[in-house]
């Protein structure tokens, strides 16, 4: 995260501080100082062998990341610093993220540049990048009366300190990266220009016209699944998530959870774009659909780790 370029979370930019030496003073506005991410576990490294000596290793998973973003408030007068902290204040206050989307249960998109190198992919020489966070309690402040009783040419300032939770503690791409499947089938490849595999997600529809139910098979990435598009006289889009690994399908205005509408086979798993750096060859897929499937398609957000 560069503190240089813009950091936003839930529309306010973090970093918006103007004037100051060289500028309009006082300084006005959010300044971040600094930001910190927490180690991220590993979970189901070993297990201990029953009535045996030594252990059992079992899949590996990462677990979630914790942020902690400190930082100022300016302002030129008294009564816009606490204004400004009041909104600081709602921003991060879980409720209210939570209600802003519970979809997303309120792990929504904190983003910031990276610079970068590889300016073959990112021209301008940064990397736009988010990672979905919650807060996990309102940000802890300091008001010192030494900041809030002089004159106000001088300005005031109030330091902050803001902790978020991400569940999923991989960084996106803001971007989807889209392929649309209509017709019966064909087979493509993918680039993920991230380090760490993104997970493949699925829009697959059945217009109103198209009563006879579909099946759709995806073949590649990881996986070998099959996902049914039911029989209907309505639209039908079956919704493959899968980040929250779920299936659900919507006829109308009515969404309903369907894992029995997937199936996977041969032991494979939720697919997932591998990493596929500069200079390496894309990662392959195959998909097919009985009868061909109109407004559909997959699509998956760039990741890091």
């Amino acid at each position: 995260m560069d503190l240089k370029r813009p950091v936003t979370y839930r529309g306010l930019v973090l970093n918006s501080a103007a004037g100051g030496p060289g500028g309009n003073n006082p300084i006005d506005g959010i300044r971040l100082t600094r930001a910190q991410y927490s180690d991220v576990s590993v979970h189901g490294y070993v297990e201990k062998r029953s009535l045996d000596d030594g252990f059992d290793a079992s899949d590996v998973f990462i677990g979630m990341r914790d942020i902690s973003l400190q930082g100022e408030v300016f302002a030129r007068n008294k009564a816009t610093l606490f204004d400004y902290l009041d909104t600081l204040r709602l921003k991060f206050t879980p409720t209210d993220a939570y209600n802003e989307s519970p979809y997303l249960q309120g792990y929504l998109p904190l983003g910031f540049e990276q610079p970068t190198l590889l300016t073959v992919y990112w021209p301008g020489g940064f990397i736009p990048r988010v990672i979905y966070a919650r807060p996990t309690m309102q940000p802890s402040y300091a008001i010192d009366v030494r900041a809030i009783k002089g004159r106000s040419s001088d300005g005031y300032a109030v330091p902050f300190d803001a902790r978020l939770q991400a569940k999923d503690p991989r960084f996106y791409l803001p971007e989807d990266v889209e392929v649309f499947c209509t017709g019966s089938g064909t087979t493509g490849t993918l680039i993920n220009r991230g380090n760490y595999p993104a997970p493949l997600n699925f829009v697959l529809q059945r217009d109103a016209s198209e009563t006879a139910e579909a099946t759709f098979t995806f073949v590649g990435m990881g996986t070998n699944m099959t996902v049914t598009i039911p029989a209907g006289t309505q639209t039908r889009t079956v919704r493959v998530d899968s980040i929250k690994k779920v299936v659900t399908l919507t006829v109308g205005a009515n969404e309903t959870l369907r894992m029995d509408l997937i199936e996977f086979t041969a032991d494979t798993t939720w697919p997932k774009v591998p990493p596929t750096p500069q200079g390496d060859s894309p990662a392959g897929f195959t998909w097919t659909a009985s009868p061909a499937l109109t407004n559909s398609r997959f699509f998956y957000n760039e990741a890091w780790v």
